[in-house]
C-alpha cells in the first residue's frame, strides 16, 4: 500500500512540475504529428538537464504536452523574447537544406578555409536559419554559385555551409515532415550523361573541401572512363583498375544496366553517379569508395584536375622552402643542405632542392625506413622528399608537419609517409599512417617510437 501511496505521489509531482510554466520556447525543427512547427512558440514547462529535454505545451492547445531535445528550440524566459525571435525566424521557419553529396561540411565561418565542425552524410537535412554573406567559392578559377547560410544539424550543432551542392526546399503547409520540391528532369538523357561528363572518384570532391589534395591519389588516371564508339567502361581507382565491356544498354528501376557486364550504373543527382559491379544493395563510406570494395561513387567536379595537382606542388615546394626557413631561425649559416645526426638512426640529410640521402640507416627498426635497393652497396637511401603532407586533425597538433619519401623508379617510386617537429635543435621524426583517401594522414605506426636528431652545423 505505501508503494502505491509513494508511486501516485511521484507522479503528482511531476504533473505539478509540467503544469508551472518555466519559459517560452522558439521551435527551430517542427514536431512531427503536432502543431508545434518550426517558428512557433510555444510554452516551456520542464527542462531536463539530466535527459536533454524539454516539456512543451502546444500552440492553442493547452492540454497537449510533448517532450522533446533541446536542438528543437530556442529557449527564452519570456514570451515576448521568443515572439520578437520567431518574427526575426519567419522568413526561414520552413525552409531547410539537403545534403546533395556525401561528406558535405558544416564550417565555423562562412568561408572553405572555415574550421570543419560537422560533416553531412548524403541526404541529411539541416535547419536553414538564416542566409549571411559569405567568402565567395572558387574552384579552377571560377566562382561557384550558391550562398552561404546559417544551419543547424539535428544533434544541435550549428555552423555555415555553402549551397552549390545542397538541395534547398521548403516544409510544406499541413505536412508533417519536409518535402522536397522536385528537381527538373535534366535535358538529356541518363546514358548521355555518362558519356558527356567526366567522372571522378567522389573523394576528389572531400580533398578540395578539406584542402587536403594528394598529389598520387589525385590524378588524371582516376575516375570513370565511358567509350562509347567501343562499348566499354573503365574504371580506375589507387590500386584497382577494371574494364566493363558491354553489348547493350537497358534501365532497370534507377539503374542503367550495361548488359553483357556486371556493371550498373545509378545516378543520385546530374553531378553524382554510383557504379556497382558487385550485384548487391551497395553501402557507401564518406569517401564514396574503399580498397577492395566493388562498388564506388563519382562525381562531376568543376576544375581542372592538372590545374589542382599543379596548385597542390606549389604548396609542397612552398612547405619545403619554409622547413629551411625554420631552420635559419634555430641556426643562422643554413645553407642548401642541412644535416642530422643520430647515433642510434644514422644521418639524415636534405637538401633544398627536394633531394634526400639516409646513411647507417640499418641502426633503424626494420620497416622504419624505405627499403634498400634491391643492388644497393651501401646502407644508404636516396631519392626525394616531398613536403606538405597534410596531417588529420588527430595529430596535426602535436606534430609540426610532414613529409614523404620518395625512393625506387621515377614513374612508380615507393613511398613512405613521416611526421616531425622540432625542439629546439632537435628534429623528431615519427612513421606515419598511410595516407586516406581524403588526403590526411590520421594517425602514426604504433609499431615505431619516434626517432631524436640532432641538426649538425657545418
Amino acid at each position: 500500500m505505501l508503494l502505491v501511496v509513494a508511486v501516485a505521489a511521484l507522479f503528482s509531482l511531476l504533473y505539478a512540475g509540467c503544469a508551472r510554466l518555466e519559459g517560452w520556447g522558439m521551435m527551430v525543427w517542427s514536431v512531427k504529428g503536432t502543431s508545434a512547427k518550426a517558428g512557433s512558440v510555444v510554452p516551456v514547462y520542464l527542462k531536463s538537464n539530466i535527459s536533454k529535454t524539454y516539456v512543451i505545451g502546444m500552440p492553442g492547445d493547452v492540454t497537449t504536452k510533448s517532450e522533446v531535445p533541446f536542438p528543437s528550440l530556442e529557449y527564452f524566459s519570456s514570451k515576448a523574447q521568443a515572439e520578437k525571435r520567431a518574427k526575426e525566424f519567419a522568413p526561414y521557419a520552413s525552409l531547410y537544406l539537403t545534403a546533395g553529396r556525401d561528406g558535405l561540411p558544416i564550417r565555423d565561418m562562412p568561408k572553405v578555409s572555415g574550421r570543419r565542425v560537422y560533416r553531412l552524410r548524403l541526404g541529411e537535412s539541416v535547419k536553414v536559419l538564416n542566409k549571411v554573406d559569405g567568402e565567395a567559392v572558387f574552384t579552377g578559377g571560377r566562382a561557384l554559385p550558391g550562398v552561404w547560410y546559417y544551419v543547424q544539424a539535428i544533434d544541435g550543432t550549428r555552423g555555415y555551409v555553402f549551397s552549390n551542392t545542397m538541395i534547398l526546399y521548403e516544409e510544406k503547409e499541413g505536412s508533417s515532415t519536409p518535402v522536397v520540391e522536385s528537381a527538373p528532369a535534366p535535358s538529356t538523357s541518363l546514358l548521355d550523361m555518362v558519356y558527356s561528363k567526366p567522372w571522378r572518384p567522389a573523394y576528389y570532391q572531400i580533398m578540395l573541401d578539406d584542402n587536403s589534395v594528394d598529389p598520387d591519389l589525385f590524378a588524371l588516371q582516376y575516375g570513370l572512363f565511358a567509350d562509347a564508339k567501343n562499348s566499354q567502361i573503365r574504371i580506375e581507382l589507387p590500386g584497382y583498375s577494371k574494364a566493363f565491356n558491354f553489348s547493350s544498354v537497358s534501365q532497370a528501376g534507377d539503374w542503367l544496366v550495361f548488359e553483357g557486364s556486371n556493371l550498373r550504373i545509378r545516378f543520385e543527382n546530374d553531378r553524382s553517379l554510383v557504379a556497382d559491379w558487385s550485384g548487391t544493395d551497395p553501402v557507401l563510406p564518406d569517401e564514396g569508395w574503399a580498397k577492395g570494395d566493388q562498388y564506388a561513387r563519382f562525381v562531376h567536379i568543376d576544375t581542372s584536375v592538372p590545374v589542382v595537382v599543379s596548385g597542390e606542388n606549389a604548396h609542397r615546394e612552398a612547405e619545403l622552402k619554409s622547413f629551411f626557413q625554420r631552420l635559419a631561425r634555430i641556426q643562422s649559416n643554413i645553407g642548401s643542405s642541412v644535416s642530422f645526426l643520430s647515433d642510434a638512426s644514422g644521418i639524415f640529410d636534405i637538401d633544398a632542392s627536394g633531394g634526400f640521402e639516409w646513411s647507417h640507416i640499418e641502426q633503424l627498426p626494420a620497416g622504419f625506413a624505405p627499403p634498400l635497393p634491391a643492388d644497393a652497396q651501401e646502407s644508404m637511401l636516396r631519392g626525394k622528399i616531398r613536403f606538405g603532407l597534410h596531417l588529420g586533425p588527430g595529430i596535426a597538433s602535436l606534430w609540426s608537419g610532414g613529409f614523404s619519401l620518395l625512393t625506387g623508379s621515377s614513374d612508380k617510386p615507393d613511398r613512405q609517409d613521416f611526421v616531425y617537429r622540432f625542439d629546439n635543435s632537435q628534429f623528431i621524426v615519427a612513421k606515419a599512417m598511410p595516407v586516406t583517401l581524403r588526403g590526411t594522414t590520421d594517425g602514426l605506426d604504433t609499431r615505431f617510437s619516434p626517432v631524436i636528431y640532432y641538426l649538425v652545423v657545418k
